[in-house]
């Protein structure tokens, strides 16, 4: 054979031979998956009343604090509501007042006070209820976060329980759905690397937090009966909660974001 080519063969051998060789070094120390993806607490924001949108105050992306200013729906109708309700709840707790006063001179039967006691709770509770409905008119933001999926523009008529547009919270974590079989080696605060693919450059670092109680196939709408007597083995997988060291992600905050695919490797040994 060629000298020059055994040569290369040997090289080409060894380097082979080292790939192998720290492959199996890094599965003995680590558990690796693909199955992990960045998730975080998204808030959806709906209204309570229908009505019509005056103000929207942000855009996709604006990042807001507690208590900011996100949409305002026209007030008018709800204080013409509010100003009625009022005048009734006035009406009313002035008429139990005075039932209650005749009453002692038994002027007035104990049905008609019973009754003019409804009438002012009742009032009372339409004067809350038009006090709640202005309230509502105002939407602010309920935590610190950024923007997304606004669907709503000034000049809409919305109803409740449809979403308008979202605010995601800060602070995301990595959702890890490791095999049953790889979780044995697993527990809180073990180191993990995790590479996130829209961020190829760059290694992060985080930690376990956490396992689920249960693997994510029992949390389904319709969980599987293994009792059937159909029953195939399938290896399932369980959900591990990885959150981001902090030092890891600096510079990184706002590339950081719920969706993002992700390879999540836990040291174990």
């Amino acid at each position: 054979m060629n000298p020059k080519k055994k040569i290369i063969l040997i090289i080409l051998g060894a380097i082979c031979a080292l790939f192998v060789i720290r492959y199996g070094v890094h599965r003995f120390f680590h558990e690796t998956t693909d199955n992990a993806y960045i998730t975080g607490h998204v808030h959806y924001i709906a209204p309570q009343i229908t009505g019509v949108v005056q103000t929207v105050a942000v855009e996709n992306n604006t990042r807001v604090k507690a208590g900011d200013l996100l949409l305002q729906i026209d007030p008018e109708p709800f204080d013409a509501q509010l100003a009625d309700a009022i005048a009734k709840n006035e009406r009313a707790q002035g008429d139990y007042q005075r039932e209650q006063g005749l009453a002692s001179t038994r002027v007035v039967s104990v049905q008609d006070l019973a009754h003019a006691k409804d009438d002012a709770n009742s009032a009372a509770a339409q004067l809350r209820m038009a006090q709640l409905n202005r309230k509502y008119t105002t939407i602010v933001s309920p935590v610190d976060g950024v923007v997304g999926g606004r669907s709503v523009e000034a000049g809409n008529t919305v109803m409740p329980s449809i979403n308008l547009l979202a605010v995601v919270e800060g602070n995301p974590w990595v959702e890890a759905n490791f095999k049953e079989t790889q979780v044995a080696h697993i527990h809180k605060g073990q180191e993990v690397s995790l590479t996130v693919d829209a961020i190829p450059d760059h290694e992060f670092k985080g930690r376990v937090v956490s396992i689920a109680p249960a693997s994510g196939r029992q949390f389904a709408l319709l969980p599987a009966d293994n009792a059937t007597g159909n029953f195939t083995k399938i290896v399932q997988r369980l959900p591990v909660r990885i959150e981001f060291e902090k030092d890891s992600v600096k510079g990184y905050e706002d590339r950081i974001v719920p969706g993002l695919s992700v390879v999540a490797s836990v040291r174990v040994r």
